[in-house]
């Protein structure tokens, strides 16, 4: 099992970033959210199975490459926390 965050920089609040983020989420089998922070990035928590996890984090970086200019990614241990995948607000 994989859960990775990453943490998007750029034109990504305000542009439908985490709408389409949800959209995309629906063709893997994963769990976690997308949410916006306070100083204008968005967080993305993707668990699951490896190769899911792996898949979506990198459709999202390509398919929505148009809104953020940097990410920071880092890979946490441990089991998954969430039962689906859904918008957090703050």
């Amino acid at each position: 099992m994989s859960r990775i965050q990453v943490i998007y920089s750029g034109k990504v609040q305000g542009v439908g970033f985490r709408w389409k983020v949800l959209q995309i989420s629906k063709k893997y089998a994963v769990s976690g959210y997308v949410q916006n922070l306070n100083n204008g990035k968005v967080k993305l928590l993707v668990e699951g199975k490896d190769s899911q996890v792996g898949k979506m984090v990198e459709e999202v970086g390509t398919e929505l490459r148009n809104y953020w200019y940097s990410l920071e990614r880092e890979t946490k241990l441990g089991e998954p926390h969430f039962k689906d995948f859904s918008i957090k607000e703050y």
